[in-house]
């Protein structure tokens, strides 16, 4: 299985090295600026979600694990 996925991954990457083609595209300079400023909100934003909700995210999976636990004890 383990090699399957790494001849999966090898394959993946040669085709994307061989197919790779020169990008005739722009950006205009501000655009960079607000596609940065966007992406800084998103990542600050769902930071401080996770400090918020941390402690729920932890007992969340800590009941998943023992119900995960329960069914495979039987």
């Amino acid at each position: 299985m383990r090699q399957m996925i790494i001849k999966s991954i090898v394959l993946a990457l040669i085709i994307s090295v061989i197919g790779a083609q020169p990008a005739l595209a722009y950006i205009d300079p501000n655009t960079g600026g607000v596609l940065f400023q966007a992406l800084a909100i998103l990542f600050a934003s769902s930071s401080a979600i996770l400090l918020v909700f941390s402690r729920q995210i932890r007992m969340a999976f800590a009941r998943a694990k023992r119900f995960l636990r329960s069914l495979f004890n039987r």
